[in-house]
């Protein structure tokens, strides 16, 4: 009971200490953050929405909390004054730390005019916002009074009817108009609406449009709360903005320099080379016409599109060849562009040296050397060839091995990625946003845990790679190619495999003849969805292996005992997926959390699925209140004092759930509170191997759950996490009452220290 005491009067020395209220000067008050208080008003449709909106507007930022506590403000006054601009001191008190906000930063006057402004162009024109500061014995709080009275609503819209030129296009512009009877008048509606339309009327030719060519006209006098609307041209629209033009002529430079800036050095006509009506400036042949002329979408006589321009521009970067691309238009008569295109390439060949700190999701860290070649452009057709060799040397750390367990790992590869598609039929690709790729990869691994395994493999791939758009990928490998073999194990091993028959079966010599189809969604990478405050992330996973080496040696041998195969190939299909949700709650606050649903069946001649397509669960980047790979499957747990040599349990089948909630804490630091469950399972029963680790129907009685919390320190370029975790249930019982931190056997036994690169998921 005297320790128990003894820790709470240290944590609450510290708490009292990180509150940073004992450098506070006489009457200084801590910006304890912002109160909306809306009148109540029946116009108030969705008052929570508005109240998210207006928030962020309100200056200035309270210092961030944890438990009553301000550690960024004591981080900040203990590093005192450093004297030099980087050590510790510097990294503390301007990285950890931050400065005090106070009361006295608060301009509550200011920040009243300012929402009151946001509210009127939000259509609340007789809106009044009013601000005060109540102050406590430490803090003092920023009180904002909102009333918004009725907002003013659009009655009558109005396009401008008389000017010939867009005439025919304008019923389209006013049928697609963001602008509806009815709804709220809001000025950023007016705003993105003449975006739109010259984004339209420059996709049709009107290359000099401007949206500063319109004008909203509104008038709030003539209904109740309504406002008509007259979008008009601007008396100052130059004639050419109401012309169309189309493309005259194009001219790329594959290879542009200062040096061959056509601008300063005239064109030598016997440089010149015309290829599809696209003219080049041969420069040494860097680059193969006919591969830029497929990559641009626009060409001579074609009406001049922004859209053309902008998915040139963009298909030009993504071919990963060029550093720089511009695209330059100049008027050569009253209705057409010469259009230059210039790319500036990027060095055609590269050697790069890394070292890195590797972490895995098996708790294995240790250091890494990578070394890998690059030629950008192997046969002038934006080939890009690649050559790596990857070697570490891993550590297991919080994990139940004394001494841990050692490993090494080389990995060589080649690949090479063709920026079009390489098959049997021909596909027209010109009108896509983003250009298709071709991969094909051969490359060889050896994994060996020190005194216990290695394992050989070889792998050979060829496959398409697309981008649908901004949020949606695919990856096609119709052919993929391994082969795995257990070339070397040590006693203690060998008598782990008999008795794990499944262990054993997954670990033979095999050959891996299949195809692979994965696909992925990703709201965040969209540029529309990347405000908003919910995103979305969703990959599927399709592996299948050896139906058609099973068809084909049925088809040579020809007889009812094929399935019975001599050749060591296996057979089976695997299904992943993985879906997660990320919710912004309020500034860099974000809860985030992710469903994995996985099941791998082996059928025809194979017994067991690969051991390198099984599932496992457990560790830092899966359920981390558990040692990696050590859950499961079902309810058997083995004997750790029995099998210290390596747990590596697998299974079949996978469920999996997280939900993490993350939010700043000082600086670079960040922390987090965590949620995990889940297990693997066997599809059939094994009493005699492993007991209780089958599939059924009362699976979640068999969920393994932990929780626990995390500090990651967010430098940008990557990100530092260490990830407290603890049982709540195993998955054959719940230990939640067990729970003592103050007993050593407990946090012995139970408490696992993560240590990882990146977010978990």
């Amino acid at each position: 009971m005297n320790k128990a005491l003894l820790i709470l009067s240290v944590i609450t020395m510290f708490m009292m200490g990180c509150t940073g209220t004992k450098y506070l000067a006489e009457n200084e008050h801590f910006y304890a953050g912002e109160e909306l208080n809306f009148i109540q008003d029946s116009a108030i449709v969705k008052r929570q929405k508005l109240e998210n909106e207006l928030i962020p507007i309100v200056q200035p930022n309270a210092n961030a909390k944890l438990l009553g506590m301000r550690p960024g403000v004591w981080f900040y006054n203990v590093a005192g004054n450093p004297k030099k601009e980087k050590g510790f001191k510097h990294w503390l008190k301007y990285n950890l730390g931050s400065p005090p906000v106070l009361v006295e930063n608060a301009n509550v006057d200011q920040m009243a005019s300012r929402l009151q402004r946001y509210l009127i162009n939000e259509g609340y024109f007789n809106a009044i916002v009013t601000g005060e500061i109540k102050l406590k014995k430490h803090t003092g709080k920023a009180i904002y009074r909102i009333e918004t009275k009725q907002p003013y609503t659009l009655r009558n819209i109005t396009y401008p009817n008389t000017d010939s030129t867009y005439e025919s296009l304008m019923s389209t512009i006013e049928e697609n108009s963001i602008l509806k009877k009815g709804i709220r008048y809001r000025l950023e509606d007016l705003k993105t609406e003449q975006t739109r339309i010259e984004d339209f009327l420059e996709d049709r030719g009107f290359y000099y449009f401007d949206d500063s060519h319109l004008v909203h006209l509104a008038d709030s006098a003539m209904g109740d709360h309504q406002v008509d609307l007259t979008l008009s041209l601007s008396n100052d629209t130059p004639e050419r903005a109401r012309r169309k033009f189309k493309i005259d002529s194009v001219l790329i430079n594959p290879d542009y320099s200062i040096s061959t800036d056509t601008t300063v050095n005239p064109i030598d006509e016997a440089q010149l080379t015309n290829y599809e009506g696209y003219t080049f400036i041969n420069n040494d042949n860097y680059m193969r016409p006919d591969i830029l002329a497929k990559t641009v979408v626009f060409g001579p006589g074609d009406i001049y599109s922004q859209k053309a321009e902008s998915r040139t521009r963009e298909r030009l970067m993504a071919l990963g060849t060029y550093k720089y691309v511009d695209l330059k238009f100049q008027q050569s008569d009253s209705s057409s562009l010469t259009t230059q295109i210039f790319l500036t390439p990027l060095p055609k060949k590269s050697l790069r040296l890394e070292l890195q700190a590797l972490s895995k999701s098996n708790n294995f860290i240790g250091p890494a050397l990578s070394a890998s070649f690059q030629n950008r452009n192997t046969f002038r057709g934006a080939e890009l060839l690649e050559i790596k060799l990857n070697a570490s040397y891993e550590v297991q750390v919080g994990g139940q091995n004394n001494p841990p367990l050692n490993a090494y790992e080389l990995n060589f590869e080649t690949s090479l990625t063709i920026p079009r598609l390489i098959t049997p039929f021909n596909f027209d690709y010109r009108s896509l946003r983003f250009i298709p790729q071709t991969k094909m990869s051969l490359g060889t691994r050896l994994q060996s845990r020190i005194n216990v395994f290695q394992i050989n493999s070889f792998e050979a791939r060829y496959g398409f790679l697309w981008q649908e758009s901004y949020t949606k990928r695919h990856e096609l490998y119709p052919v993929n190619l391994s082969f795995v073999q257990l070339s070397q194990s040590s006693s203690e091993f060998e008598n782990r495999l008999l008795t794990d028959i499944n262990l054993a079966r997954s670990l033979e010599d095999q050959f891996i003849i299949g195809s692979i189809y994965e696909y992925t969604l990703n709201t965040k990478n969209g540029v529309k969805e990347r405000k908003s405050r919910n995103h979305y992330y969703f990959n599927v996973l399709l592996d299948v292996s050896g139906n058609l080496a099973n068809l084909t040696e049925r088809a040579i041998k020809n007889d009812e005992e094929s399935s019975s195969s001599a050749i060591p190939y296996s057979q089976y299909t695997k299904v992943q997926l993985d879906f997660r949700y990320y919710r912004k709650l309020g500034v860099d606050k974000e809860l985030a959390t992710r469903l994995i649903l996985g099941a791998a069946r082996a059928y025809g001649n194979s017994e067991d699925v690969p051991f390198i397509k099984q599932f496992s669960a457990g560790g830092s980047n899966s359920i981390r209140a558990f040692r990696a790979r050590s859950l499961g499957p079902g309810t058997f747990e083995q004997d750790i004092d029995e099998s210290s040599l390596i747990l590596d349990e697998t299974g079949d089948v996978k469920i999996e759930a997280n939900l993490e909630y993350r939010a700043p804490i000082a600086g670079v630091l960040e922390g987090a509170l965590f949620l995990d469950a889940g297990n693997i399972w066997f599809w059939e029963s094994r009493p005699d191997e492993k007991p209780g680790g089958s599939f059924g129907t009362d699976f979640l009685n068999d969920l393994a759950i932990g929780t626990g919390a995390g500090l990651r320190f967010n430098f940008s370029f990557f990100i530092l996490r260490f990830d407290l975790a603890f049982p709540l249930k195993t998955p054959s019982k719940w230990v939640y009452d067990d729970i003592n931190p103050l007993k050593r056997d407990w946090r012995r036994d139970n408490l696992l220290l993560n240590i990882a690169i990146g977010y978990p998921f």
